[in-house]
């Protein structure tokens, strides 16, 4: 198959078929209670369905497999994305301990350990914890940026299609068509997420997409670069959730209050407490998040020398960010919202 149909086929058919079910799992979610309803320690101010990630792994997960054809690193990440859902679906019904939640991710991570997915850092056992690192906080990160409609399904879209670039500049036509898929399902649940939101995608929804990026990141081939570029790379096309996850852990340590404690203390929140909408905040975070990946995109054939300079000056200007933003203050009800 020409390589163009076959991006255009793995890009679209999740699109729409993620357009598609979505409004069928809301119905679902009515008709079984899958509401997330308003409280006065709550963002949102009327009932939302909450089964939005039945429609986003719906629509990604029999393309996703024909992607994957006969690679069994790729079945296995898709593996460890159920696990992850089920996980996730069961945590919006009944609430799952952080502590499961956990087990669950680092029993997945160590899974694509045994395949071979890896990042390949140092070439050593050395690898294992650093990946099992990567991999827990990459999904915990997309997880609590669904905090507010339309983050977490743009952020997705937009990494995605980063690791599509790099994987398809590369050749590497399995893993650029894996995140095309990815970004199509993300994408087209943001068609029913962007504010004001019509359906939520719930802890499901998140922890599967953000298994499935983490796990791209891992399958990048960045042999060229050098290992601070190697590292800087993902963690940029992942910036804007693993900013925000070091946010609130931060800004709830000095508070006293465990780093898992839902609440209304994210940065889009602070956003909205200086007067942004929530169409304000969502499109200021993809412009964000778009600006990162182009970083790190030009890092992929950047010099030695010019990633020495770049990484340190993105990494103090990011400090300066996480700075501001704990200066800034944060609605009076914080102690608790989606994430």
């Amino acid at each position: 198959m020409d390589n163009g149909l076959r991006y255009a086929l793995a890009f679209l058919l999740p699109l729409a078929g993620t357009l598609a079910l979505t409004p069928v799992a809301a119905r679902v979610a009515r008709a079984l209670g899958f509401m997330d309803r308003p409280t006065p320690n709550k963002i949102h101010r009327q009932a939302t369905p909450y089964l939005g990630g039945l429609a986003v792994a719906g629509g990604l997960m029999v393309v996703a497999a024909l992607t994957a054809g006969a690679s069994g690193e790729l079945v296995t990440i898709l593996a460890g994305g159920l696990a992850l859902f089920v996980l996730g679906l069961i945590d919006d019904w009944r609430t799952v301990s952080p502590a499961t939640k956990i087990m669950v991710e680092v029993g997945a991570a160590v899974a694509l350990w045994v395949v071979g997915v890896r990042g390949g850092l140092f070439g050593t056992v050395l690898d294992l914890p650093l990946m099992v690192l990567w991999v827990v906080a990459v999904t915990n990160a997309f997880n609590l940026l669904d905090n507010m409609d339309g983050l977490l399904s743009g952020v997705a879209g937009v990494a995605a299609l980063t690791f599509f670039l790099i994987a398809a500049g590369r050749g590497d036509y399995l893993v650029a068509s894996f995140s095309l898929a990815v970004a199509g399902a993300a994408l087209g649940f943001l068609g029913h997420n962007f504010p004001p939101a019509r359906i939520f995608m719930g802890d499901a929804g998140s922890l599967f997409l953000g298994f499935l990026l983490a796990s791209i990141g891992l399958k990048l081939d960045l042999v060229g670069p050098t290992g601070l570029a190697r590292i800087a790379i993902p963690a940029l096309i992942c910036g804007v959730p693993l900013f925000d996850t070091a946010l609130v852990v931060v800004a709830r340590i000095r508070e006293g209050r465990p780093p898992h404690a839902g609440g209304t203390d994210h940065s889009s929140h602070r956003l909205a407490a200086r007067g942004m909408n929530g169409r304000g905040i969502a499109l200021l975070t993809y412009s964000t998040q778009a600006v990162l990946s182009g970083i790190a995109l030009w890092l992929v054939g950047a010099s030695d020398g010019s990633v020495l300079i770049a990484v340190p000056t993105v990494a103090i200007a990011v400090l300066a960010m996480l700075v501001g933003f704990l200066r800034t203050p944060v609605p009076e009800r914080h102690w608790a919202g989606r994430t």
